[in-house]
């Protein structure tokens, strides 16, 4: 099918918005992670509302999500740092960049192509969308295994005898 890949970002997103960590460090990596990997994945379902009078509603719900999470998370983020006092900006300055890629990109897809290029090259709206929700995506990959791996890291999940909770009993020597 059409847009399958694009499909299959969903499921992970579901399991993303479910994990809350509690440490500073480790909510704003979630933030990040959250908010970007919801902007790619929503954008790349785009295409598949094509109809005109769907384009409004299509555009606005991402849009009000973004800014609904991007409260809440950074409320989240406040509350997991205020013991130390912090308030760091939600995203990092090439994470906005890319975030407001978005907005040439769909002025390439709804405004220039369609009077320009449309029939010469049908699919370049597909392309355009699917490589730079790929980066965004990929780049997100690379967060999500930081904080995989930051997560893994807390001491707070090693038990007595520096075995991790969820591990067997430590084998006798």
């Amino acid at each position: 099918g059409w847009h399958v890949h694009e499909k299959a970002l969903l499921p992970p997103l579901l399991l993303l918005a479910a994990a809350a960590p509690d440490d500073a460090a480790g909510a704003a990596l979630h933030a990040r992670l959250l908010l970007l990997l919801s902007a790619s994945a929503h954008y790349a379902q785009l295409p598949l509302l094509h109809q005109p009078a769907e384009y409004p509603l299509s555009r606005a719900l991402p849009l009000l999500y973004h800014f609904v999470a991007s409260d809440a998370l950074r409320g989240r983020v406040a509350a997991a740092g205020a013991e130390r006092g912090e308030e760091a900006p939600l995203l990092r300055l090439h994470e906005w960049a890319y975030l407001a890629g978005f907005v040439p990109l769909e002025l390439f897809v709804s405004v220039v192509h369609p009077h320009l290029l449309s029939p010469r090259l049908p699919f370049l709206p597909l392309l355009a969308t699917s490589v730079y929700c790929a980066v965004g995506v990929h780049y997100c990959t690379g967060l999500a295994y930081a904080f995989w791996a930051q997560q893994r890291q807390r001491p707070d999940i090693v038990e007595e005898g520096g075995r991790r909770r969820g591990q067997g009993a430590a084998k006798p020597d």
